[in-house]
Parts: C-alpha cells; structure tokens; sequence
C-alpha cells in the first residue's frame, strides 16, 4: 500500500500546494521548511487524511466483520476471522489519526481562531468530531485533551473515557454551528476545501450552510449512539437536530478521489496490490440486494456478476474465490468515499421516530420511504417501479427490521455499520465466520502497538476485541 505521503501528494495534484503565501520572502527560511504553514493547505490534507482511512483501513476491518465484503488470504481472511492485531491498527491510530488528521485539525483550529477566521474553525471542529467520533467508537477511550502536547504529539497522552468524548463531540460541533454563522471572518474555505469542492467564490454562503449541516447530522448519528445509554433522550435528541440536518443527496459530505497516480482511491489501491486478498461482497449483503427475487436496484453497483451473470455473494470465511467481487463505482481509481449521507440521516430519522417511547410510526415510515429512494438516488438507480414495492411503508407495515436492514444497505462499505450492528446485533444476526479466532464478532479494535509500548500506564489494560464499549452495553 501506497503511505501517507500520497495523501500530501494529492494536494499538490488538486493545485493547493502554492508556495508563495507561505512565507515572508525577505525572512531567511528555507522554503523547504515553512514555519507557518496557511490553514487554506492544512485543512484539506486533513480532509485527505480522513477521506484515505475511512476508505481505506476503516471500510475494509469493519466491513468483514458486518460481512459486507470478505477476505479469504493471507491478512485479509485473518481480518475477517477475528485476528486483527495491535500492529494491524498502528498505521491507522498513528499515521491518520493522532501523528495526522487530528494533529492537523487542531492546528487549523487553533491557527484560524488565532487570526480571526471562525469560518475555517467552524470547519475544522465538523471534521475534528468527525474523526474523533470514529476513533472513539472504534477504541472506546481515547486521548483528546492530552494528546495534542508537542509538533507529533504526546506519546503518553492520558485517556478519556467515551462518555467524556462523547461530552467534547457535541461541544465540537455547537461550537462549529456559532462559528459557521459568523458575520466576518479573515479567511473563509473556498476552493481548498475537497469536501464542497466548488471554486466559485459566491458559493461561499452555501458552503457554510452545508457544513452547518453536516454538524447536524453528526449531532443526529452521535444522538442515536447513545440509544442504550440514553433511551428516548437519545431519539429525541436526534430527532432534534434532523430538521438542520441534510436536506438532500447535494449537502452529503464525501470526498472523490482522482484517477492520476498520486490520487487513487484506497480501495482501488488495495485492489491493485493485493486484489487476491479480498474475495468480494459478502452473502448476507447480496442477499438482501436479492429482495427475494425482485432485485435491487444497488446490486449491480455493490457487486460485479459472476461469469454467468449471476450475483453470488461469499460466506463469511470463505477462503474460494469465484463469487461476485466489489463493484466498479467502489472499486475504481476515483471513487467516492461517503463519510456522512442524507439517506444515514432519513435512516436514523426513522430509527428514532419508530423507537421512542411514543412510537410515531407513519413518520418512520415516511422517513424510511425517502432513505430507501435517496440512496438509490445517490448511486444513480433510482426506479419508480421498484421503489413503489420497496419504498412504500406505512405505519402499519414498518418495522425496526426494515429500517436497519436499509440502513445496511444504504451504508455499505462505511464504519457507521459497525456501529449499527453493535446497537442492534439481534436484528442483523449475522453468523460467525468459518475458522474464527474467536467465538464472537469482534466490537471493537485493538489498541495499537505503540500505546502498549510507551503509554501503557494510561492505555486501557485487560480488553479484548469482543469488550464492549461505553454505549455498547448488554
């Protein structure tokens, strides 16, 4: 795999990378090394960043473990048995998460507040609950506070637990929402921002409204993480941030990687390299695509057919290729990769309005309707007819199983699955895959080898991969 100078690489091949505004030209510094690097390179490298693992690392780990692809040699069949280890996670904690995205996002921040841009801190602290979302339900607890402490970081930053993180998630993206609304800022993202890429400078006001709702909507993903701590304050909460949240396919947060070298998507990467490891998408997801013979419109975008044209999905385990692989839209040079999405946010709308305490059934089904034709839409299949058999619940019809069911599919090769199965693992029932290390789907990551050798005095000690989390309780 291609490393995290790529990410940098992809900067200079999008045009971000001028040199001319760095420095004071009359200031003796070597131009190698700017001592003040502008927020407007900063911040999309940590777009980059986030975008590479969550399409990268994060997609494929989680994605053996929901059973939406498989992996059946060498590391990747050990992945999807349940043998991921602390060295298979210390590119991701070290290099994309601590030694980079965050690292990077909390200079923006720091550096935009200092000069007076609070449209560019108001970006930053979306991306930086984000990301710290991510790596605190991957991990559990987490440094944040501490772990900013010197130019790479502080080796022995102390943990916070969860519940803590959780507290500094929303506090993030409140903050975020003020600043984002701000009248005046010094700077403002235009055209360096890789997520609302659009180098109109009047786009600017609808820039800052979709990231306004980008906050939104991960208010309403963190609110309904909490469904088992919370209860019905967890759907009220999500409900509350919905009607801010995306409004539509345009306002989801994503990021297109380039068919040049230096910009490949991840997976197209994996792919290129080490194609034989991964077999393909997984018999659970190919068979709901199936839908009992009145197929899916997404299959063919999900999966490649088989020589015969059929669409076979594998077992969890399997170690024979031969079945469907991972569709070209997934697999090419300049994929997408979806971080956050209007149908997540009609999904977990209709979680929320089907599961509180007050069921309102009609609205969750209303919602769960417009999820299932957003994401068609969003993949371009959108199908009237098919949608009229499968997009068409009513309050009498709807269920918690139809609801996370589309949601699994709407979600296919994003983390948030793994958070979705964990919150509701009866209703996904997925089933252990052949020759697992263990005798359960693992819940969590192992944390890294490199906190076991210089933080262990603050590292959480005793866990396993199937501990729970401090909102995956029993």
């Amino acid at each position: 795999m291609k490393n995290k100078i790529n990410i940098l690489l992809i900067l200079f091949a999008f045009g971000l990378a001028s040199c001319e505004s760095w420095i004071d030209s009359e200031i003796n510094v070597d131009p190698n090394q700017p001592t003040n690097v502008p927020v407007s390179l900063i911040l999309p490298s940590a777009q980059a960043g986030i975008a590479y693992s969550a399409g990268g690392e994060l997609s494929r780990y989680t994605g053996y473990w929901v059973q939406h692809i498989t992996g059946i040699s060498t590391h990747a069949r050990r992945h999807e048995t349940y043998g991921t280890t602390e060295a298979d996670v210390e590119n991701l904690w070290k290099f994309y998460t601590y030694g980079g995205t965050l690292m990077d996002l909390r200079k923006a921040i720091d550096q935009a507040t200092e000069e007076g841009s609070p449209h560019y801190s108001g970006v930053g602290k979306v991306m930086m609950a984000y990301k710290l979302g991510v790596t605190t339900d991957m991990w559990g607890s987490v440094p944040y506070e501490d772990a900013f402490l010197g130019d790479e970081g502080n080796i022995t930053a102390e943990y916070q637990t969860q519940e803590e993180i959780y507290g500094v998630l929303f506090t993030l993206l409140n903050e975020a929402i003020a600043e984002l609304d701000a009248a005046e800022s010094l700077n403002s993202p235009l055209s360096d921002d890789l997520i609302y890429r659009n180098t109109d400078p009047e786009y600017l006001p609808t820039r800052l409204a979709k990231w306004k709702k980008a906050a939104y909507s991960l208010k309403a993903r963190f609110s309904i993480h909490l469904s088992k701590v919370k209860g019905d304050a967890a759907y009220t909460d999500a409900l509350a941030a919905i009607p801010n949240a995306f409004a539509s396919n345009d306002d989801n947060m994503s990021f297109r990687f380039g068919t040049a070298k230096v910009e490949e998507a991840p997976l197209y990467q994996y792919l290129d390299q080490r194609g034989g490891y991964i077999g393909g998408v997984g018999k659970n997801l190919v068979d709901l695509l199936k839908n009992g013979g009145d197929t899916d419109p997404r299959l063919p975008i999900y999966a490649k057919p088989k020589e015969d044209g059929t669409y076979e999905g594998f077992l969890p385990g399997a170690s024979d290729p031969g079945e469907s692989e991972i569709g070209e839209f997934f697999a090419k040079a300049d994929a997408l990769v979806n971080l956050v999405t209007y149908a997540e946010v009609k999904f977990i709308e209709a979680e929320a309005y089907f599961s509180k305490a007050s069921p309102e059934k009609d609205k969750a089904a209303e919602a769960y309707n417009d999820a299932v034709k957003a994401s068609l839409a969003q993949f371009g299949v959108s199908d009237s007819e098919w949608e009229s058999r499968n997009a068409a619940e009513t309050g009498a019809t709807i269920t918690l199983d139809k609801i996370m069911k589309g949601k699994y599919l709407a979600t296919f090769l994003q983390d948030e699955t793994f958070s979705d199965w964990r919150r509701h693992t009866d209703i996904f029932n997925l089933q252990l895959a052949a020759g697992a290390k263990t005798d359960e789907i693992p819940r969590r990551f192992p944390y890294p080898q490199s906190e076991r050798e210089y933080n262990v005095d603050n590292m959480p000690g005793g866990l396993t991969l199937t501990d729970r989390n401090w909102w995956d309780e029993e």
